[in-house]
C-alpha cells in the first residue's frame, strides 16, 4: 500500500457503490479524500465507513467543484502525486498500478486511463461524444488523446499546483488538458477496464459534452492561466 499517492474520489449519490470503491483504493493507497457533493442518500457516511477522509459539501455544486476541494484536502497532505477516480462504481481500482508505472518511471506527469479501445462494452452515445470530443481535444492540445473524458487519471503533484483550476461542472477534465498541455506536461495513456453494465450515470452525453465543448474554447482562447 503506498503512502505517497493520494486517491480523491468526488461523489453524489453513491451511496450504493461508493464503500466498495474506497475499500478497493485501500488495497493500494493508504489515504483516500472523498468529497461528497451534497447528496442524500448516505454517500458521505458510506465513504467514512470504508475508511475515507470525507467531507460533505452543503449543497450539489457540480463534479469540477468537489474535485476541486477534493485535490486541494489531498495537496495539504503533500503527497508526490494525485489520483482521481470516481465514486459509481465505472472504474476498477485495480487499475491502479498500471497508472502508477509511467509516473514511477519519470516518463510521465499525467496519466489517463483510456477505455475507447472497446467501443462494443460502451454505451453508443456515450463512446461517440466521447470520441468526438477527444478528437477536438487533440487538436486544441496538440496531443493525441484517445479518452479525453476518462475520470481515471494520475497527475504529479507539481503539475497540480500550478494548473489553477476553476471548472465547477465536467469541464474540468477537459480544463485539467488544456493547462496542462500549456505547461508542457508529459502526457500518457494505459488501457483500463470498461464497466458501465447499466451503472447509472449522472452524464447526459450531448447537453454535458455541448457544456464541455464552450468551457474547452473558453479555457483555449480566453483563458491564459
Amino acid at each position: 500500500m503506498r503512502s505517497d499517492i493520494v486517491a480523491v474520489i468526488p461523489a453524489f449519490e453513491c451511496a450504493a457503490s461508493i464503500g466498495a470503491v474506497v475499500g478497493s483504493v485501500r488495497r493500494h493507497l493508504e489515504t483516500v479524500v472523498v468529497i461528497d457533493d451534497g447528496s442524500g442518500d448516505g454517500t458521505a457516511e458510506a465513504a467514512g465507513r470504508a475508511g475515507a477522509q470525507v467531507e460533505r459539501l452543503p449543497e450539489n455544486r457540480g463534479k469540477g467543484h468537489a474535485l476541486r476541494r477534493g485535490l486541494e484536502r489531498a495537496l495539504a497532505l503533500d503527497p508526490r502525486a494525485v489520483v482521481l477516480l470516481d465514486g459509481d462504481g465505472q472504474h476498477d481500482p485495480d487499475d491502479l498500478p498500471a497508472l502508477f508505472v509511467p509516473w514511477d518511471r519519470g516518463e510521465a506527469d499525467l496519466v489517463i486511463g483510456t477505455r475507447l479501445e472497446h467501443p462494443e462494452k460502451i454505451p453508443g452515445a456515450r463512446y461517440w461524444t466521447n470520441y468526438v470530443g477527444s478528437r477536438v481535444l487533440s487538436w486544441m492540445t496538440g496531443l493525441e488523446l484517445h479518452d479525453s473524458q476518462s475520470g481515471l487519471r494520475l497527475l504529479d503533484a507539481g503539475l497540480l499546483r500550478r494548473l489553477r483550476l476553476e471548472s465547477d461542472g465536467y469541464a474540468i477534465e477537459s480544463e485539467m488538458l488544456l493547462k496542462a498541455a500549456r505547461r508542457g506536461a508529459r502526457v500518457a495513456q494505459v488501457p483500463i477496464r470498461v464497466i458501465y453494465d447499466g451503472l447509472p450515470s449522472h452524464f447526459r452525453p450531448v447537453r454535458d459534452v455541448l457544456r464541455i465543448s464552450c468551457a474547452a474554447i473558453y479555457f483555449k482562447v480566453f483563458d491564459d492561466a
